[in-house]
């Protein structure tokens, strides 16, 4: 709680009163001896721009003991009070830290606060010591790493009128500085994004006049959630330069042409009455996708993955009862194809989502499909909790850069009727309609019953209780007119294939010859 400034005042005093362990002065005196006389240390502050002056100025030691190797010991001073050491393993040792067990963590030279209105922070001491020493004395450094700034340091820092921050040139530093500057405030926060990674490694080949420009060419941190025009355009931008493999599509050209692909960022919601198709349709779509070297992860709450890669089979052999042979052939056929199953029952929706996260970082997933949405939320809290897992899916693919497709079912419909879905015919929330890119309806017709037939003991029912013509409806989508097409469904292969007409219409002579005739 005092870490993230979450306490008031007495109990932030009863903090304050807390015993911290001293620093042993004389110990220190004897490692701030030692470096005077060690050439080797000294010769390697220098080729980090650090000298002599700077050493003695800064109280810096060394520590060394018959049995480890060499530490650089940096005190923490309030003005001529040591209050806690910061010991930095020298070559050829790899890099680490440590500090002093017990004693109070500060603002590396934090009695610049007092003394300056417009205060730069640095990611720690050395890059602090290179700013100081080059004559900028307005300078604190974070001491324990960008990721953690403690509360007492943000009230410290509460009458700077101009703070400009500047961490490590890399992802970790940059996310520090953008999680302080939220902290301290964006409108008195700046940002030194230096060319080299750091501060002391900028010096190595630059002067203070250098870093003046650095600080003038410094930009405010972007608000989350606020763009102006320009940054607007160089999004748009990006996304139309990217390459056209980026777009993901459907194994069906008819249907390419109302859906027009599925793009990074992209939350497409497929719902269809039970027994529809939604899951082979979903699946030969990843299906097409894996074989042409996609990475797809398919994640199902209704099938286990034995029954999923079965379907599969089915599919792309076009047979109705795969054998030992086919499921070899199979293992030929799928063998280093980038094909993922997800078939956890008791994930709670954030949890899925981590999963989902480390799934497609491990495996550089490019497309997702979740069966169904439905089944991961089962509460009381229904709407309330599909409302958020659908936010939660849309967060991740726009920050993972993938589509995700999500299944869902609809309402139940009384009687059996033949009258095909809308997007509000989803089950338990509006939600779905509203925060997709695209909204998918299959829709197949219930076939007449064949009563009278089946009453002579000869009759054997063939055909499944829906006719194969499946009807594909693009109800909404966010950044195109939408459409429908049609698909045939051969349900004793698993599979949705384009009908004749399709197939006649598509090809370029086809389709001449209706352009010319006004069709």
């Amino acid at each position: 709680m005092k870490r993230m400034g979450d306490v008031d005042e007495s109990i932030h005093r009863a903090f304050k009163s807390e015993q911290y362990k001293q620093v042993d002065d004389s110990l220190l005196k004897r490692y701030q001896q030692s470096i005077l006389v060690d050439e080797e240390v000294i010769s390697y502050l220098a080729s980090r721009g650090i000298n002599r002056e700077s050493i003695k100025r800064f109280g810096l030691g060394v520590s060394k003991d018959a049995n480890s190797p060499k530490w650089l010991c940096i005190p923490h001073y309030e003005g001529v009070k040591p209050v806690n050491i910061k010991f930095r393993s020298l070559p050829p040792a790899p890099k680490q830290f440590r500090r002093e067990t017990g004693c109070r963590s500060i603002l590396y030279n934090s009695d610049a606060t007092k003394k300056h209105s417009e205060i730069i922070i640095t990611e720690g001491e050395i890059d602090a010591i290179t700013l100081i020493q080059n004559g900028f004395e307005n300078v604190v450094g974070a001491t324990n790493g960008c990721g953690a700034f403690d509360s007492d340091w943000i009230r410290q820092l509460e009458p700077a009128k101009k703070i400009w921050i500047c961490f490590d040139n890399d992802e970790a530093g940059q996310n520090g500085a953008l999680s302080l500057a939220k902290r301290l405030g964006y409108n008195r926060c700046w940002n030194v994004r230096l060319p080299k990674n750091d501060v002391n490694e900028f010096f190595q080949t630059r002067v203070s006049d250098d870093f003046k420009k650095q600080l003038k060419e410094a930009s405010q941190f972007k608000l989350p959630g606020i763009i102006g025009v320009d940054d607007a355009l160089d999004l748009l931008f990006k996304e139309q330069s990217k390459p056209k493999e980026d777009v993901l599509l459907t194994p069906w050209e008819n249907v390419n042409r109302v859906v027009k692909g599925w793009s990074p960022g992209d939350i497409i919601i497929v719902t269809a009455l039970p027994k529809t198709g939604k899951t082979t349709w979903c699946l030969d779509i990843t299906r097409s996708l894996v074989l042409f070297g996609v990475p797809c992860l398919f994640y199902c709450l209704e099938m286990r993955p034995e029954r999923l890669i079965r379907k599969m089979i089915q599919a792309q052999y076009r047979i109705e009862n795969p054998t030992l042979i086919h499921i070899q052939n199979a293992r030929g056929l799928f063998k280093d194809v980038p094909l993922y199953f997800g078939y956890s029952y008791n994930q709670k929706p954030d949890e899925l989502i981590n999963l989902l996260r480390d799934g497609i970082k491990r495996f550089d997933l490019k497309f997702v499909v979740f069966d169904n949405i439905h089944m991961l939320c089962r509460t009381d809290r229904v709407n309330e909790d599909l409302s958020r897992a659908l936010l939660g899916f849309k967060q991740l693919a726009e920050e993972m850069e993938i589509p995700i497709l999500l299944i869902a079912q609809p309402r139940k419909r009384e009687g059996g009727s033949n009258e095909i879905i809308s997007a509000e015919d989803v089950k338990h929330t509006s939600a779905f309609h509203s925060d997709c890119d695209q909204m998918i309806i299959l829709h197949r017709k219930r076939v007449v019953s064949k009563a009278k037939e089946m009453s002579n003991p000869s009759f054997v029912v063939k055909s499944e209780s829906m006719e194969p013509l499946t009807l594909v409806r693009v109800e909404a989508h966010r950044y195109g007119p939408g459409g429908e097409t049609l698909l045939y469904y051969k349900g004793e292969h698993s599979r949705f294939e384009m009908t004749d007409l399709n197939i006649r219409l598509v090809s370029g002579k086809d389709r001449a010859a209706n352009e010319s005739n006004g069709a």
